[in-house]
């Protein structure tokens, strides 16, 4: 899925989902000819526990890991 359709479906941001993207806590699944990022179908419930956990006051250093 695009990133715009992944951020309706999270209720994230694109921004966000950008910068979870490029830290290397939600995983590209390729990109588009046009260079447009496209997320696997786990990219939901993965961008749902970084904000949770994100939330809940974890590091992305510790959600990494």
């Amino acid at each position: 899925m695009m990133i715009g359709e992944l951020a309706v479906r999270t209720k994230l941001s694109v921004r966000t989902l950008r910068f979870y993207a490029d830290e290397g806590l939600l995983p590209v699944t390729g990109r588009t000819a046009a260079g447009y990022r496209v997320f696997g179908p786990d990219a939901v419930a993965r961008a749902r526990l970084v904000r949770t956990l994100r939330e809940l006051g974890v590091g992305l250093d510790d959600i990494k890991r």
